[in-house]
């Protein structure tokens, strides 16, 4: 009896440990952020107006919220390789945890995740670098995302850059 209450014993600890170890392995391995974002589906994204050009003039957009978003690039000639500043007014002054999201659109040169600082009274800025690219015409989106609960909404602004 005893030789078998230890082969039961040693057999319950054999399967404990395995069960800590799957589950220490799972949370290092599991990417959880991942996984509430795809239950919170596709971000939804609010375009400019197309005749709105960036190197002209600022460009406007109001999301489903009724949160607008007001963007300026400088300089307006949106040069490559040197720093730009993303000045951005929004009718909500209160706003936390934006980042401005830059990627081009027609050949992947990198995710550019600028952090906007609220600068107070609804104004709020993003200072980056966009890469340079031998082909040229590069069509980039600078995406602002609006995390709410349930889902994910945003202003998406187009821009485009030359060699």
């Amino acid at each position: 009896m005893s030789t078998e209450k230890n082969s039961s014993n040693t057999r319950d600890t054999i399967i404990a440990i395995s069960i800590i170890a799957v589950i220490v392995v799972g949370y290092f391995m599991i990417d959880f952020n991942g996984i509430y974002q795809s239950l919170k589906g596709e971000a939804r994204f609010i375009t400019q107006n197309k005749q709105c050009d960036l190197h002209q003039s600022s460009c406007n957009i109001k999301i489903q919220d009724d949160t607008t978003f007001e963007l300026e690039v400088s300089p307006k000639t949106i040069p490559l390789m040197e720093e730009l500043t993303f000045s951005i007014k929004s009718n909500n002054p209160n706003l936390e945890n934006l980042t401005l999201n830059i990627y081009a659109t027609n050949m992947f040169m990198g995710d550019f995740n600028l952090p906007i600082k609220n600068l107070g009274g609804g104004n709020y800025k993003a200072v980056g670098t966009l890469p340079t690219c031998p082909v040229g015409d590069m069509e980039w989106n600078a995406d602002i995302r609006v995390e709410k609960m349930n889902k994910t909404i945003g202003a998406r602004f187009q821009f485009k850059t030359d060699i």
